[in-house]
């Protein structure tokens, strides 16, 4: 089962996976002379389709189908919406190997029903530092001459830069545009501010079930992508713009030390991981160079990245004697 890791794609599933908000985005970015052809409120999610496993478990709440106003039961134009938090380079090729493996998973149908393969259009949600980085696939093709670029398959797709666009200019749904306010100051020195005001904004237009509900999902992305420190002042202002409902700080407060607890659990983890791969490089040590002088044993103890202590331990197999391992143990503890 495909499992989202990314916390970035995590909440954006969670976001676009909404009805409201998928209908929103598209109402706002579509140009207008494609818009006025689809029955955007009709939109379906495309689970448990024609689309393989293999997709279904990628895609599932990120491909949507919106039916062709007047084009009868089978005209349908595909949406694909895929979220970059970095400028990845080959994202014109990811983009275009998605919408080969859509068609092939169609393929079957259209030989059964004659009809054509349908339009997929790819929708790109991004808040890379800087702004998004624009390229086509024939940015990445060696061209020997412009004769040549006939023979590229270049296409269009929709894009949504957060970060260089103003979230609220547009007229989305709230709790997309908190989350693309949250994605343009990401890296802003105002974000705790903004975060007030998205807060606050959320407040006012939600009911409490959504607002709960909603609350939850962010701030246990924001528990994921920002700093601990920076963090404490996220749950004051939850807590100040929530103070009047308990309902909601209850289960801020629950989700707030049940991450603690997960987050206790990793240190640990890590911790036991550090002091292991200490006591490793001194029992090695003793086998092939002979007795551990305390200061040298106390030196490696002082050492915490774990890259620098599997590194050590290779290097006690290649030295040629006690002399030379120190002094790495020295240039360790001096970096």
């Amino acid at each position: 089962m495909f499992v989202v890791n990314n916390p970035h794609d995590k909440i954006f599933k969670h976001i676009i996976s909404n009805r409201e908000n998928a209908v929103s985005l598209l109402e706002n970015i579509l140009p207008g002379n494609i818009q006025k052809h689809l029955s955007l409120q009709e939109i379906y999610y495309e689970k448990d389709t024609f689309i393989s496993k293999e997709l279904q478990e990628k895609y599932s709440d990120l491909l949507t189908s919106v039916p062709v106003i007047g084009g009868g039961q089978e005209a349908n134009i595909y949406f694909l919406f895929e979220h970059k938090s970095t400028n990845e380079a080959n994202t014109p090729i990811q983009l275009l190997r998605y919408i080969l493996a859509i068609w092939d998973s169609y393929d079957n149908i259209c030989r059964e029903t004659g009809n054509k393969l349908p339009i997929v259009i790819p929708v790109l949600i991004t808040h890379a530092r800087g702004g998004w980085q624009e390229r086509k696939i024939s940015d990445y093709i060696d061209l020997p001459s412009e004769e040549f670029r006939a023979y590229i398959p270049e296409f269009d797709f929709i894009l949504f830069d957060s970060v260089n666009e103003d979230p609220e200019a547009y007229d989305f749904a709230k709790s997309l545009q908190a989350l693309l306010l949250i994605w343009k100051y990401f890296y802003s020195p105002e974000f705790i501010q903004v975060l007030k005001k998205v807060f606050q904004s959320l407040k006012q237009v939600y009911p409490e079930l959504k607002l709960k509900d909603f609350l939850e999902a962010i701030l246990s992305y924001l528990y994921a992508v920002r700093d601990e420190e920076e963090y404490i002042d996220i749950y004051k202002v939850a807590e100040k713009e929530f103070s009047q409902g308990d309902e909601y700080m209850g289960t801020i407060a629950e989700m707030f030390e049940r991450k603690g607890e997960q987050r206790g659990e990793q240190r640990g983890v890590k911790k036991g991981e550090i002091k292991n791969s200490q006591e490793m490089i001194i029992s090695a040590f003793q086998n092939r160079l002979g007795i551990v002088k305390p200061t040298l044993a106390e030196k490696i103890r002082k050492i915490q990245s774990l890259e620098t202590l599997h590194s050590l331990f290779n290097q006690i197999f290649v030295v040629g004697d006690k002399s030379e391992f120190e002094k790495l143990v020295d240039e360790a503890l001096e970096e």
